[in-house]
Order: structure tokens, then sequence, then C-alpha cells
């Protein structure tokens, strides 16, 4: 489990500092600090529990360092002003980040799995974007109640970045499902025909929590905002959240117990 929440942690931290860039600066240092900050929380955590257990490789333990000591840099760059500095830490801690993904697909493939690297990749990648457009998208609304002149384009930014990144994921886990990689339709048929089958339960719980709920809701966050109804937006953006964390937090499970890259 350790490397469970390892996975969910880096992945979550990786894809909130990379919707910041599409955030326009009036959104505040106050904000870009707070998303920093919370990915340097999350990768400290993740990072913590994997050395403590002596899990990962070395590449993976110094890529996901190197990741964590420039978003604390890029934090401390916003909060005494240096400009300049920003960009290239963003873009540097994100490529950090990116190395930690492969560092993780490379070392650690699901059991069972053979010739799906790209495959890996894509789920991981996916999984981080989706987990970053939620959790940023639903910090931004916040920030409507504090930054008054803050335009609501930022708010349909991550917004349709948040229906982009579903829509890759649908289409990763779609392909994920149907291939001949691994069983886990088989899994969730059984379940269907009504026999037990533990992976199964969880597929059908990861479709569920992670892509049909979330689908669901699009429509009512994407009104909300071209209503400029921000408090509405922001509200269903903490369900919508949940709803991807939850998922993502069983395909990480199902990848790792069952060899499923869910």
């Amino acid at each position: 489990m350790t490397f469970v929440f390892f996975l969910f942690l880096l992945h979550a931290s990786l894809g909130l500092m990379a919707v910041l860039a599409a955030v326009p600066d009036r959104a505040g240092a106050k904000f870009f600090k707070l998303c920093a900050a919370s990915a340097a929380f999350m990768t400290t955590a993740g990072w913590w529990m994997l050395w403590r257990r002596g899990g990962g490789s070395a590449a993976l333990l110094w890529t996901s360092g190197a990741f964590l000591v420039l978003t604390v840099l890029y934090n401390r760059a916003w909060h005494f002003g240096w400009k300049r500095a920003l960009g290239p830490l963003l873009w540097g801690a994100l490529a950090a980040g990116v190395a930690a993904v492969l560092a993780v697909d490379i070392a650690s493939p699901p059991p069972g799995a053979t010739s799906i690297a790209a495959m890996l990749v894509a789920t991981d990648l996916t999984s981080a974007l989706l987990l970053g457009a939620a959790a940023g998208a639903m910090i931004l609304g916040h920030y409507y109640l504090v930054v008054l002149d803050l335009p609501i384009a930022a708010l349909r930014r991550l917004t349709v970045l948040l229906v982009v990144a579903l829509g890759l994921r649908t289409v990763v886990v779609a392909v994920a499902l149907l291939g001949p990689t691994h069983a886990g339709l088989d899994q969730a048929r059984a379940v269907a025909a009504g026999l037990w089958s533990p992976d199964g339960v969880f597929v059908w719980m990861r479709l569920l929590f992670g892509i049909a709920g979330p689908l669901s809701l699009v429509w009512f966050i994407w009104k909300t905002v071209e209503i400029r109804s921000t408090q509405s937006a922001t509200g269903i953006l903490y369900v919508q959240l949940f709803l991807v964390m939850a998922g993502e937090l069983l395909a990480k499970y199902l990848r790792m117990a069952a060899g499923i890259p869910l």
C-alpha cells in the first residue's frame, strides 16, 4: 500500500504544479504559493513513506526529491518576488516530476505487465493532469471571493482543462480496459454476471467513481462558470475533486495489487 499512496501523492503533486502554467498572475501570489506548498507537502509525505519503507529505485528517489526541491524553490520565488526565476523553476519542477513518473514505470511495472510501457506512461500522465485540473479549479474558485478583479476567463480556462483531462483519462482507461494487456474487463464481466471477483468489484468502483461520476458533473460545472456563478461552480468542483480522487486512488490500487493499469 505504500507504493499506492506514493503514486497517488506524486501524481496529484505533479498535476497541481502543471495547471499553474494555465493560471494568470492576477490570481495572486497567495494562490500560487498555496498550490506549490500543497504539492510540496504531498511530495514530502510520499517521499518519506517510500524512503522509510526502503522501496523504490535510486532514480525514483532522486527524481522525486529533485521535484520536491524545485517545488519548494518555486514557492519561495513567489514569496520573495523572484519573477525571473518563476518560469525556469516551474518547468524544471515539471521536468523532474515527469522523470519521476518514468522512473516508476521503469522500476515498478504492475504484476504481469509486459510490453505496455506506453500505456503506463499515458495512464500516469493523464492521471496527474486530471488530479491537478480538478484540484486547481476547485482552489481557484475560492479566490474569486478575495481577488475581486480576477477574470472569469481564468476559471473557464481550468474548466476546459478539466474537461480535456477527463476526456483523455476516459480514452486511456477505455483502451486499457478493452485491450489485451490484462484481465480487467474479464473481472468486471464476472461481477456483472453475478459472480464474485474482488478485483472486478474495484474495477466497477473505479469506473463509477472516477469516470462516470466526474463526467456527469461536467455540464453543471461549465454552465455555472458561463453564468459567472463562481460559488456554485466551486461547490460542484468539491464533489468533482472527491470523485476524481476516489477513482484515481482505486486505480493505483488496481495497478499495484492486480496488475490492471486503469
